[in-house]
């Protein structure tokens, strides 16, 4: 598995896949789209087996192609644009911050199905519908965070869900309480 020690190879993985944007490569970023489905995964083989250390690993190879996959979709990624939770959190309010707390219902129940995966593996599974969703509606990913949050997902301190799960509810808190409302 990946370690944290030394360059990151996430980073660098990123920069080869900008790369393919750049030079305009719609085939190769097609290949790497068809990550997201379990049928067609293996046309996106070809571009994570040199980062992926291995590739018959099913939950190293899942991180590796939802993290391909969803990039591919975007054609960018966003450091610093928060966890998954912020993302789910601005895909169920919308343009519409005003009611956050009756927007984010519709969504409670997706967001805590999430939280309720028990291995990067099942995670990676729920995952292209959002971030189709939030390629759709202009919300940025950042690319590396989601795949560090993969690779932790598993801690048993479960420090991830609670990050996660802090940037969707916190602010629906504040509101509720008269803070930010």
């Amino acid at each position: 598995m990946v370690e944290e020690k030394g360059p990151a190879p996430i980073r660098q993985f990123l920069k080869t896949l900008e790369g393919y944007v750049k030079k305009g490569d719609r085939g190769a970023l097609a290949h790497i789209r068809h990550g997201f489905s379990e049928a067609t995964a293996y046309r996106a083989w070809p571009y994570i087996a040199g980062w992926c250390r291995n590739l018959a690993d099913d939950r190293e190879r899942s991180i590796w192609l939802v993290v391909s996959a969803g990039f591919a979709t975007h054609q960018r990624t966003v450091r610093g644009s928060g966890n998954l939770g912020a993302v789910i959190r601005q895909l169920a309010t919308g343009q519409d911050a005003r009611k956050p707390v009756e927007a984010l219902k519709s969504f409670d129940g997706r967001f805590r199905r999430l939280l309720t995966c028990a291995s990067a593996e099942e995670l990676s599974l729920h995952l292209p519908g959002i971030i189709r969703a939030a390629e759709r509606n202009g919300i940025p990913v950042d690319f590396e965070q989601l795949f560090w949050d993969l690779i932790r997902w598993e801690n048993p301190e479960g420090k991830v869900r609670i990050k996660w799960a802090t940037s969707y509810w916190a602010a629906k808190i504040q509101t509720e309480g008269g803070e930010n409302a």
